[in-house]
């Protein structure tokens, strides 16, 4: 039986990391007191609290290693260690998973036990599946944006990687990332296409998903698959970010345009307390429910380049200078300027 720590996501999320990430910084010059520095972490509370870290401690890490180490090969090399020490029981259960669809399943049932900070939501267009990385926790100001870089990098190099643990053709994936997100050395070896688009975001050829895994074993797949299940069932609540996410997208859905009262009301709590529950994760509420607006426009474009009246409507905007208005701020372009770079900005049906 493999040692993983049972009934204790924290320990089971800290130590892997923290193995991983510290030696590899020391050795680019970093050292732990350094990297801990503004932190509320320090060597000697790790050891006491045998590795178990919060998710603030975990975000705040995530940002401290994204800005002091300023090395490109970091994350991937921190997922690579993941891997070939075994350091996760998600990432036995995903390598020798059936199929890649199988194992992106239990990557979305059980992702909370590898990186619990982002939510990935799937769409296919055409022949390809696509997955976006959407921040539902983290911190506030310039450590938000370093806390997503890091979590966008660790998405994509841990998808990349469980693809060529089972042999895949990852030469065929495309990659996506914000304009102030630099794609790691290793990728541009791996991948053909990384282009850039406001939310980050992997697409993989649906051929692809049925694909047995040459490596498959099946003892270690009902081992780990066995624990995965035991921690699910203990786990604490599902984040709160990611309940907000979902219902303000269901909204927009079914064309209803929410308020924070009624966010504040579907959560059961005071306004106020909604708020602040809600600057705790790093957003107010126009920033959450941007962040969602924004994600549905990119995929309503990618399946056809609509004018503003359809995206507005879709969107909750019932005038469509207001939809022109908030998509200037959220991208810094008006939608006509988005349609015409669409062939860079976006993976476009046709080049699918």
């Amino acid at each position: 039986m493999r040692p993983w720590p049972t009934n204790d996501q924290r320990r089971l999320l800290g130590k892997p990391f923290i193995r991983a990430l510290l030696p590899l910084a020391e050795r680019r010059g970093i050292s732990s007191s350094e990297l801990f520095r503004g932190t509320s972490l320090s060597e000697q509370k790790l050891q006491i609290n045998n590795f178990r870290l919060t998710d603030h401690e975990m975000l705040l890490l995530l940002a401290s290693a994204e800005e002091k180490t300023n090395d490109p090969h970091l994350w991937q090399l921190v997922v690579e260690t993941l891997f070939s020490d075994r350091l996760n029981p998600l990432i036995d259960l995903t390598v020798h998973a059936q199929t890649l669809k199988q194992a992106l399943i239990h990557l979305s049932r059980f992702q909370s036990l590898l990186q619990p900070f982002l939510f990935t939501p799937t769409q296919r267009f055409e022949n390809y599946l696509q997955l976006d990385f959407i921040p539902v926790e983290g911190l506030s100001g310039k450590m938000n944006q370093l806390c997503y870089s890091a979590n966008c990098k660790i998405g994509v190099a841990i998808l990349l990687m469980l693809g060529r643990a089972r042999g895949l053709a990852i030469n065929q994936w495309h990659v996506a990332l914000p304009d102030d997100i630099s794609p790691l050395p290793t990728w541009k070896k791996w991948v053909k296409k990384v282009s850039s688009r406001p939310i980050c975001g992997l697409s993989i050829p649906a051929e692809q998903l049925q694909e047995h895994s040459p490596e498959r074993n099946l003892a270690q797949y009902h081992q780990a698959l066995s624990f995965c299940q035991m921690q699910h069932q203990t786990q604490t609540r599902a984040s709160v970010m990611l309940s907000v996410f979902k219902w303000l997208d269901y909204q927009l859905e079914t064309g209803h345009d929410a308020s924070l009262t009624e966010l504040a009301a579907e959560i059961g709590i005071s306004l106020s307390s909604c708020k602040r529950l809600l600057a705790s994760h790093g957003y107010s509420f126009q920033q959450i429910y941007d962040l969602v607006r924004l994600h549905k426009l990119l995929n309503l474009l990618q399946k056809h380049p609509y004018s503003n009246v359809e995206p507005a409507q879709k969107l909750g905007y019932s005038n469509p200078n207001n939809f022109r208005r908030a998509c200037k701020r959220w991208l810094g372009i008006v939608p006509e300027e988005l349609r015409q770079q669409q062939s860079a900005l976006f993976i476009s049906n046709s080049a699918l």
